[in-house]
């Protein structure tokens, strides 16, 4: 069973857009934990979508300030990880809507 909290920071992270997809980064499989420990404290992983990504400290902050707004929350403790090559493949078909990736013929 989920906690209320834990509840409460999913939709905080459902809040939080990747700055350049725009789409929520729960919408996009970025975020791979959420835990709660009896103190307060919250542990994040998001995964990036790229290793170099720039913006990675603009996530960072959206985030933290995002959990931090949940009552009940003491701490935050963000991971940041990078998706693998089959994470980045399923982020392409939500990204199209699910549809299949065009062929072109002669390339």
């Amino acid at each position: 069973m989920t906690s209320p909290v834990l509840e409460q920071i999913h939709a905080a992270l459902a809040t939080v857009n990747d700055p350049e997809i725009k789409r929520p980064i729960t919408e996009l499989g970025m975020v791979e934990s959420v835990d709660l420990d009896d103190t307060g404290k919250v542990s994040v992983k998001v995964l990036l979508t790229v290793a170099g990504c720039p913006l990675k400290e603009t996530i960072n902050r959206d985030v933290t300030a995002a959990v931090a707004t949940v009552a009940g929350v003491t701490a935050v403790d963000l991971e940041l990880g990078v998706m693998t090559a089959e994470q980045r493949a399923g982020l392409q078909v939500v990204l199209r809507d699910g549809q299949a990736q065009r062929e072109i013929p002669f390339a």
